[in-house]
């Protein structure tokens, strides 16, 4: 472990945790810490920047309070990033739901790395529509391959959902296709992301579609916008989604799951993880009356 490039680090996770010793009282406090992760890219662009191995990027994003990472389902270096001190609480899958099987193949790979790697959900994204394609014959395929990897999740006790996905061509970036994937399919589960609609450009409210997944949600990811332009990053919290609301409300509810962070913003990706780790637990710790020592 090269202690040098990391001891600023920990050194800062001692103030955001708000103790610094291994006392019963500093114990408690980690215990009650929220549930954090970040998409594998973070772990990634953190070795490159830092010129560290994967293992010891994943150590100084842990020294913050980050406790897993999602990754997809086929990712060449996952072996490589399950062994660092982050685990793998998500996947997400595009599998091909348009081809002759419906997607049962790619079904059957995903879910059993699934149970190789202990990842407990996956999120599925239906296949985009094609151009100049039937979507009513379309959406019905990915329905049917929906409820089949629902179905085979659930013989392998893993949770499936469905996220608001930004790519416009896609039925997830419609709310009324997402209702309607949930009210076929009772054993869904919504992964909510907060700017997804807002990137696909159709004026449609994350905020309503969090209400009407109310009692669903499974997930979330956070990522911002600029208020300028609806494709453009910006760090957690500075930008034109309504990311203190989502989580402050999501929080109250009694949701005690995962927050993803999913887009880190600038050159320097560890110091953008502090920002928005930093957001995201006072906005966390509002939500439950808490305040941090």
């Amino acid at each position: 472990m090269k202690l040098a490039r990391i001891v600023p680090s920990l050194l800062l996770a001692a103030t955001l945790l708000g103790c610094c010793c291994p006392n019963v009282e500093c114990r408690d406090r980690q215990a009650e810490e929220p549930n954090i992760s970040v998409f594998a890219s973070f772990i990634r662009k953190t070795a490159k920047e830092r010129g560290i191995s994967l293992s010891e990027a994943a150590e100084m994003l842990h020294a913050l309070g980050v406790r897993g990472f999602d990754a997809g389902a086929d990712d060449a270096d996952l072996p490589q990033l399950a062994a660092t001190s982050l685990k793998p609480i998500n996947f997400y899958f595009f599998p091909k739901m348009y081809s002759a099987d419906n997607g049962a193949a790619d079904c059957k790979r995903c879910l059993d790395r699934a149970v190789k790697y202990g990842v407990p959900r996956v999120m599925v994204v239906p296949s985009h529509f094609t151009k100049n394609g039937n979507e009513a014959e379309e959406f019905a395929k990915d329905l049917s391959s929906m409820k089949m990897f629902v179905a085979e999740g659930k013989k392998r006790g893993i949770t499936i959902t469905i996220e608001d996905f930004g790519g416009p061509v896609n039925p997830g970036s419609h709310t009324k296709y997402l209702k309607r994937f949930l009210d076929e399919i009772p054993d869904l589960r919504f992964a909510l992301d907060s700017g997804n609609l807002y990137y696909a450009g159709r004026g449609e409210s994350i905020l309503d579609m969090m209400d009407y997944a109310k009692g669903r949600i499974e997930h979330v990811h956070l990522k911002d916008q600029t208020k300028e332009d609806n494709r453009k990053y910006a760090t957690l919290g500075l930008g034109a989604v309504p990311n203190e609301k989502i989580v402050k409300t999501v929080a109250a509810s009694g949701y005690k799951g995962w927050y993803t962070l999913e887009n880190a913003v600038g050159d320097d990706t560890y110091t953008d993880t502090v920002r928005q780790v930093a957001v995201l637990k006072s906005w966390l710790d509002q939500a439950n009356g808490k305040k941090r020592k």
